[in-house]
């Protein structure tokens, strides 16, 4: 399967090519795949906050660390999950009236994706729990953006609540494998 089946391609359209190698590489990946990389996370101060990230199986606060990251991924759906010491966080992603909806959980988190000097940028554009749309004014505000180093792809997530505050900042990189192409 090529990149022109892939999630990131439906909803990017052209745009697509202007990603960084590795992140088009990543984001035609068909099949099943284990990354290696290493991550560093920031954790919620609060009770409330705390408990929503163990709800949602969020990553808990850690040093820069090892973790596997695991995608099971065709042009219908990818399955993400993500190897935390102590914790696995799995999401399922899929395209839904030209936005990619993240499943986690109750949650679906819409994004709108961007292309921006070579950088992918996932703006959240609205969230339903069970199906239902969440209030504007609980929506929390997501940076999610990934970036392309050789051999690596760099993500940088943080997730802050009204009135909770921050649930989850993380950030690190996956090992992505590449191949030489012989002429």
């Amino acid at each position: 399967m090529n990149s022109a089946d892939s999630l990131y391609r439906q909803v990017l359209g052209e745009d697509f090519d202007s990603l960084g190698h590795e992140l088009q590489i990543f984001h035609s990946m068909a099949g099943r795949f284990s990354l290696p990389g290493k991550c560093e996370v920031k954790g919620s101060h609060t009770l409330l906050g705390r408990l929503m990230g163990w709800l949602f199986s969020l990553p808990q606060a850690m040093v820069e660390t090892d973790f596997l990251f695991e995608l099971d991924a065709d042009s219908r759906q990818e399955t993400w999950r993500r190897h935390y010491p102590g914790r696995m966080m799995v999401s399922r992603m899929r395209v839904k009236s030209g936005t990619l909806v993240e499943h986690l959980g109750p949650v679906d988190l819409h994004f709108k994706l961007e292309v921006d000097n070579g950088r992918l940028k996932m703006l959240l554009q609205g969230i339903t729990v069970c199906g239902i749309p969440c209030p504007r004014f609980l929506v929390p505000s997501v940076l999610a953006e990934e970036t392309a180093s050789p051999g690596k792809l760099h993500f940088n997530v943080a997730a802050h609540l009204p009135l909770v505050g921050m649930l989850a900042e993380y950030r690190g990189y996956l090992q992505i494998e590449l191949k030489e192409t012989i002429i």
